[in-house]
């Protein structure tokens, strides 16, 4: 599974890197939202792990940005942000699987990109 992670915490990306590496995703890393958007534009990712804020940006035309360029693509928020609180961001996008609060305990971001790989796992032996 190809894997974006989009984070401007440095900690944060790494152990999330850590995680998905572990996992035995292919990890690309985006700190900043031009280069989010640069890898978008360069890759085609399975799962986009996105800090919804980075810095003072929103994140959010990063969904639209996956979608459209990869219709399989799920995204997988994280988000620190009591924006949203109502699962709002659900209507966004058919491409948002999960949204999780920070801090994220690291075993319900396995379980959740586990979840989310699955699908994509099965179509991959069909196809």
């Amino acid at each position: 599974m190809n894997v974006l992670i989009v984070e401007d915490d440095p900690n944060l990306r790494a152990l999330w890197r850590a995680v998905m590496g572990e996992m035995k995703y292919l990890v690309h890393e985006a700190e900043t939202l031009a280069s989010a958007q640069t890898a978008l534009r360069a890759s085609r990712f399975d799962l986009v792990l996105l800090d919804l804020y980075l810095g003072q940006d929103s994140a959010l035309s990063l969904v639209t940005q996956a979608g459209t360029a990869n219709p399989d693509c799920k995204i997988v928020i994280v988000t620190g942000s009591s924006h949203f609180a109502n699962g709002e961001l659900f209507d966004v996008s058919s491409s948002i699987a999960s949204v999780l609060r920070k801090p994220v305990d690291v075993e319900d971001l396995i379980a959740t990109c586990e979840a989310v790989a699955e699908p994509q796992s099965a179509r991959a032996r069909q196809g």
